[in-house]
């Protein structure tokens, strides 16, 4: 076995997708969530935990368009999950459903959300006119509104047509972490809010981060459970600036947390966390 193959391996056991590993149920995938921080749903990027890979135990599982397989089980964890409040539930990594952890959620915010005002960005051009109206109809209702009262207030009728445009300008706004889905307990709905009103406590927390320290905060969690980073894939996949990250995994280089090695199996620099463990496969003992 590889050098790259082991530390494949022992990624995969600490993300739960192995059989001695695996999620038994939707009980288990909080406690997942909160160890690596960030994870989608379903299968999104090599370098992201996933939800339906740790409930079957293997990395290498499909999905079925099948309500009766493990993919349509997943599927309802959306709702169950959600309704729990386990973690923040958005569309970060590759434009997939995603969970973020509690703790990592600020730092989260702090580097990829939109800080600027919806009123600057329209203004601006960087907002379309009807995710402007979305968020307007949001901030006049007091932040939150369920699927169907958000698409009357946004003036977006029923019918094929105004549907897409609807889902369009809704995935602009989450893309910026201006908007969420929200889900209530006891209800069948999906509700959508405003971050800046429902999560203000956590975009409090995010404007006293410096960028270096949520990025910090976010390696500290993932490296860890991830074994390693690809900073290239990763930064694509998290929609963070390369040099940033690979800034902060040369801060936790010089301070003795990861150690940066050339595997010949991957094109460029791999960043290992400092554990005995890792670096004994690393050095192929």
């Amino acid at each position: 076995m590889s050098t790259f193959s082991a530390l494949q391996m022992l990624r995969h056991e600490r993300w739960g997708q192995t059989p001695q590993t695996h999620l038994p149920d939707s009980s288990a995938a909080p406690a997942l969530i909160e160890r690596v921080g960030i994870a989608t749903l379903y299968p999104a990027s090599p370098e992201v935990p996933n939800l339906y890979h740790a409930y079957v135990g293997d990395p290498t599982a499909k999905t079925e368009a099948k309500w009766d397989s493990p993919s349509g089980e997943v599927y309802g964890w959306r709702w169950s999950l959600g309704r729990q409040g386990v973690a923040f539930y958005t569309t970060l990594v590759c434009r997939r459903s995603t969970w973020v952890s509690w703790k990592l959620f600020p730092a989260v915010l702090r580097l990829c959300a939109e800080t600027r005002d919806p009123q600057e960005l329209y203004d601006t051009g960087k907002l379309t006119r009807e995710a402007y109206r979305i968020t307007q109809a949001l901030e006049e209702a007091g932040g939150t509104l369920s699927t169907a009262e958000l698409r009357k207030a946004a003036s977006f009728p029923t019918g094929k047509t105004t549907r897409a445009a609807y889902l369009k300008a809704l995935e602009e706004l989450e893309l910026c972490l201006i908007v969420a889905k929200y889900f209530q307990v006891g209800n069948d709905d999906t509700y959508h809010t405003l971050i800046a009103s429902h999560y203000q406590q956590y975009v409090e927390s995010a404007q006293r981060l410096s960028r270096e320290a949520a990025m910090e905060d976010v390696l500290l969690t993932y490296l860890p459970q991830a074994v390693y980073a690809l900073p290239t894939v990763l930064a694509r996949h998290l929609r963070v600036p390369e040099p940033e990250l690979r800034a902060a995994l040369d801060r936790l280089c010089k301070n003795g947390q990861a150690a940066a090695v050339s595997l010949p199996e991957q094109k460029g620099q791999c960043y290992l966390w400092q554990e005995e463990k890792i670096q004994a496969l690393a050095a192929g003992a």
